[in-house]
């Protein structure tokens, strides 16, 4: 009797037992799945020597400070009939690129000045002709360690500095066609150094100066990836400076991310990033991060001031007018909104009150899931120190040189993966057997 009590209570801890670890593994099974469901991508490092040979080189825009060339804009009233006080009014357009704002502006002679803009490609063709031209800017040029000529290395783009001269660029949003898209192939730095790097001499063309953004002489140099827009304020575009009268050195270093094919078949929800041939119809293939929040800029720009800026360049929308002068008091009034971005997939709202009321909530832009990372180290020496201020018989007087190289020859690759594949998780039943 009482050996039959033992087993009976024996069946009952084996029962029990058996129950504890069925719930373990229930549990782990759960925690497994729910846990590849939130959140079923992983960035692993592929390599950390890969070759820079197979990392695209950025894209480098370089913008004048000043904004309006003095010859282009006495050159630009001499063409005009009537020029009386039109070099004034000329001027100001200017401000269509800072938003600065004042009541004089108000005046009569303005308005009157904006009903010779036409159409909207004329403040576009206006701003380009009073824009520093770029055959004056680049004196010299080189790449990958032989001189070339600086009108085929570089072209004229729009950025938020309105046009700027750019090298390695294509833009969905400049005039291209899907041709000249698919032929595009991002240049690519196969020997690492200075030598075999971008090289440029510049003219910062100081007494030229009219319209200047900021409180000195030199030029703005925008680094990124070659889809992207040159909008510093809109997501990994690199912004330095560089002035007259100085050598500066700026060293890249890359981090290439690719995706595996099965990272396609997670929603979009899921794996919250967009491939670049995703959105054509949007994007025309040339998706990016930086170029949807520009689209969400317009958009806002285009509801709360009812006008497009000029160096956007919005071709889907050519019914809305081009932003002039009588547009600047809202766009100042607005302009730390079309800034600043909401923070996405912010916790909480504490202390984000002015956030919410002055940033813009571009929530539907997501990162991209292939993208090419470029981190910068900056130095610089006087051009004094060169050659008795002379190189190869230019006069360096009031000019500069910029090198902007890959400094070693390797980067690093990562890869956007699943978290687990199926034969990884079928795998299970042998670990819990084991």
């Amino acid at each position: 009797m009482v050996a039959g009590i033992q087993e009976k209570e024996a069946g009952i801890i084996r029962i029990f037992f058996f129950c504890v670890m069925l719930a373990g593994v229930f549990y782990f099974l759960q925690y497994l799945w729910y846990g590849n469901i939130s959140k079923p991508l992983i960035i692993v490092m592929d390599s950390s020597t890969y070759p820079i040979s197979s990392i695209d080189f950025p894209a480098v825009t370089i913008c004048n400070f000043n904004r309006i060339s003095k010859a282009a804009l006495e050159n630009y009233v001499q063409k005009l009939k009537d020029a009386k006080g039109i070099r004034e009014q000329l001027l100001q357009l200017g401000r269509l690129i800072d938003y600065s704002y004042n009541k004089t502006l108000l005046n009569g002679k303005f308005q009157s000045f904006e009903e010779n803009l036409e159409n909207y490609d004329g403040v576009v063709e206006i701003m380009k002709e009073l824009s520093p031209p770029c055959d004056k800017m680049l004196i010299k040029c080189s790449w990958l360690g032989v001189i070339q000529d600086c009108n085929k290395l570089f072209k004229v783009h729009l950025t938020v500095r309105g046009h700027c001269c750019s090298f390695n660029h294509i833009s969905e949003h400049q005039d291209t066609n899907r041709s000249e898209i698919g032929k595009f192939q991002a240049e690519r730095q196969i020997v690492p150094g200075i030598q075999y790097g971008l090289n440029v001499i510049l003219d910062a063309m100081i007494e030229d100066y009219s319209y200047s953004l900021y409180n000195m002489k030199g030029f703005e140099i925008f680094i990124f990836e070659s889809s992207h827009f040159g909008d510093p304020t809109g997501g990994r575009v690199i912004q330095k400076i560089t002035q007259p009268d100085y050598l500066s050195f700026f060293e890249i270093y890359s981090v290439k991310q690719t995706a595996t094919p099965e990272v396609r078949k997670y929603k979009i929800g899921t794996r919250k990033c967009y491939f670049q041939d995703e959105l054509k119809k949007q994007f025309k293939g040339l998706y990016s991060y930086s170029q949807c929040i520009m689209n969400c800029r317009i958009k806002a720009v285009q509801s709360l001031c009812k006008c497009t800026p000029y160096y956007y360049k919005d071709s889907k929308n050519q019914d809305m007018p081009v932003c002039t002068i009588q547009h600047l008091r809202c766009l100042n009034k607005h302009m730390e909104k079309f800034i600043y971005l909401y923070p996405k997939n912010a916790e909480s709202n504490e202390g984000l009150d002015e956030e919410i009321q002055n940033a813009l909530r571009c929530l539907h832009c997501l990162p991209d899931c292939e993208v090419t990372r470029h981190f910068t180290k900056q130095s610089r020496i006087e051009l004094t120190r060169l050659d008795k201020n002379k190189k190869k018989g230019i006069n360096m007087s009031n000019k500069g040189l910029v090198t902007i190289y890959q400094g070693k020859g390797t980067g690093v690759l990562t890869r956007l993966d699943i978290v687990s594949y199926w034969y990884e998780i079928a795998t299970l039943g042998d670990f819990v057997a084991f």
